[in-house]
C-alpha cells in the first residue's frame, strides 16, 4: 500500500506497532496448514491467544460473571442518538428519534445495528480490540453497511517491509487448523485516518470495503493489546480458583463412601451359634454368617428411621480377663464437609473481580473476611454508579463506529451517539428505583 500523507494508516502514536526487525514476524516461512505464515502476525506465541483465553474464561466463574457485568455497563441501555444544541448557557444534548432520520433509520434497520453495537462492545471488553467492516457503495460515497468480525477469527498483516504499515486483516474460524484457502484477506486502515483520506484511497484503489479497528491504547505492545483485567489469567490466580472444583471432583469421584465402619469380634459368633456349631462350619458359612451379620447392621444404622436407634452387642473376656467388645461401630469422619480450599477460592474469585474493575458485591459476593459478604443495597448501588462513571473513555472508542459513518455518508455533525446507563437510586426518590443517566 502506497503512503498518501505523512500520518495515514499509522495505528496509534506507537512505533513499535510496525516493528520490522521483529524475529517474530521475520522468521515465519509461508507454509500452507501452518498456524504462523509470512502474512499475519502470531497473536500469541501459537498463533490461538485468544482461543486458549477463552476456553479457560468460559470454566472460570466470577471472570464469566464479571465479564457480563463489564459488558452491560458499558452498553447500558443501548445505543441512543443525541443532538448537540449550543444554548446560551453552554452545549445541550437532546435526545431524538432515529426514526426522525430516514437515512440514517435505514442503515440501522438494514445492520441490526443495537445488535452490532453491543456485539461490538463485547469484542471490546474481552480482547480490547473489535473489527468492524466497512462495505461501500460503488461509488464510494457512502457506507452502506457495516459488519462485526469476531476478534478471535482475526489477525493482522506483518507490517509491509519497505513502509512499515499494517495493509490487511486475515479472518479464518479455525486458526488451530489454518488453511490458507479457507483464510480471508481484507483491506486494513488506521484509526488515525481521516474520512477524507480514506474515501480517496478507496476511490483510486476501488476498495469495496475494509476495516478499522477498535482498539486500547497500546503501550508496550507491538501488534495486538494486552488487556489488562487478564492479569488474573496470566498470574496464576485463575488456575487457583479451577484447582479447587476440578481437585473436589476428583475427591467425591474417588472417596470411599462409607458411613460407618463396623468392627465385629469372632466370639460374638461362637456366642451367638455356640461353640461346637460355629466350630462345625465350614469358611464359606461362616462368610456368609458375616456378611449376614453386616447386612442387618447396615439395615439398623440406615435410613431416616434409624435416627435415635441404639444397637445392643454383648461383651466378653479374654484370657487374660481383659473386656472385648462384640461389635463395635464406629463413624468415618467426613473429610470434604469442613470445606477445604473454598477461602482459597474465594479470594482468587476478588482477585480475579478486583483486576476488572467489577466490586464483588454485583454478584453477590464480597471481599473476603467483610462483614457482609453479600453487600447491601446500597454498595451494589455505589458500586454499579462508579463503574459506569469509568466508561466514558472505553465508550469513546466503540462509538468512533457511529462517528465515522456519520461523517462518511454525510449525516449532520450535531448528532452524535451515546449509551446511557441504568442510573441506580433508593424508592423514596424515584418509585421505579431508577432513572436513565448519560456519561
Amino acid at each position: 500500500m502506497e503512503r498518501i500523507s505523512s500520518n495515514i494508516y499509522a495505528v496509534g502514536n506507537t512505533v513499535s506497532f510496525f516493528d520490522k526487525k521483529s524475529s517474530r514476524h521475520t522468521s515465519v516461512k509461508k507454509k500452507k496448514g501452518s498456524n504462523d505464515t509470512g502474512e499475519f502476525s502470531a497473536w500469541g506465541e501459537d498463533n490461538l491467544s485468544p482461543q486458549n483465553f477463552y476456553k479457560k474464561l468460559v470454566k472460570t466463574d466470577a471472570a464469566v460473571g464479571g465479564l457480563e457485568v463489564l459488558i452491560s455497563a458499558h452498553y447500558g441501555t443501548g445505543f441512543k442518538l443525541y443532538e448537540e444544541i449550543e444554548t446560551e448557557k453552554g452545549v445541550d444534548l437532546r435526545e431524538r428519534l432515529i426514526r426522525s432520520f430516514p437515512d440514517i433509520h435505514s442503515f440501522f434497520k438494514q445492520v441490526r445495528w443495537q445488535i452490532f453495537i453491543s456485539e461490538i462492545v463485547a469484542d471490546y471488553e474481552t480482547f480490547n480490540i473489535c473489527y468492524p467492516e466497512y462495505l461501500l457503495s460503488p461509488d464510494k460515497s457512502k457506507v452502506i453497511s457495516v459488519k462485526r468480525h469476531q476478534s478471535a477469527y482475526c489477525r493482522l498483516s506483518i507490517p509491509d517491509q519497505k513502509t512499515g504499515l499494517i495493509n490487511y486483516v486475515y479472518i479464518n474460524s479455525d486458526w488451530e487448523n489454518y488453511d490458507e484457502d479457507l483464510t480471508e484477506k481484507v483491506q486494513f486502515f488506521s484509526p488515525e485516518v481521516s474520512v477524507e483520506e480514506a474515501r480517496e484511497y478507496c476511490k483510486k484503489k476501488n476498495i469495496e470495503k475494509f476495516i478499522i479497528p477498535v482498539i486500547a491504547p497500546l503501550t508496550n505492545e507491538k501488534n495486538y493489546p494486552v488487556v489488562k483485567w487478564h492479569s488474573s489469567f496470566r498470574n496464576g490466580w485463575v488456575d487457583v480458583v479451577l484447582s479447587v472444583p476440578e481437585f473436589k471432583k476428583y475427591m467425591f469421584e474417588n472417596q470411599i463412601n462409607l458411613k460407618h465402619l463396623v468392627y465385629v469380634a469372632d466370639d460374638f459368633f461362637s456366642h451367638k451359634y455356640g461353640q461346637n456349631i460355629w466350630q462345625e462350619f465350614d469358611e464359606k458359612t461362616r462368610e456368609e454368617k458375616r456378611v449376614e451379620l453386616v447386612g442387618k447392621i447396615d439395615e439398623h444404622l440406615s435410613g431416616n428411621k434409624a435416627s435415635g436407634r441404639s444397637l445392643v452387642s454383648p461383651y466378653f473376656r479374654d484370657g487374660n480377663g481383659n473386656l472385648i467388645k462384640g461389635i463395635e461401630v464406629v463413624p468415618i469422619d467426613d473429610k470434604i464437609k469442613d470445606g477445604n480450599f473454598l477461602p482459597d477460592a474465594a479470594s482468587g474469585n476478588s482477585q480475579i473481580l478486583f483486576s476488572m474493575g467489577v466490586d464483588p458485591c454485583l454478584l453477590g459476593a464480597g471481599i473476603p473476611g467483610g462483614k457482609n459478604l453479600s453487600g447491601s443495597g446500597s454498595d451494589k448501588r455505589e458500586a454499579y454508579t462508579i463503574l459506569c462513571s469509568r466508561m466514558p473513555i472505553r465508550r469513546a472508542r466503540t462509538l468512533e463506529i457511529f462517528t465515522r459513518i456519520r461523517d462518511w455518508n454525510g449525516w449532520n455533525e450535531n448528532l452524535i451517539g451515546k449509551f446511557p446507563n441504568i442510573n441506580l437510586t433508593t424508592l423514596d426518590k424515584n418509585p421505579n428505583g431508577s432513572n436513565e443517566q448519560t456519561y
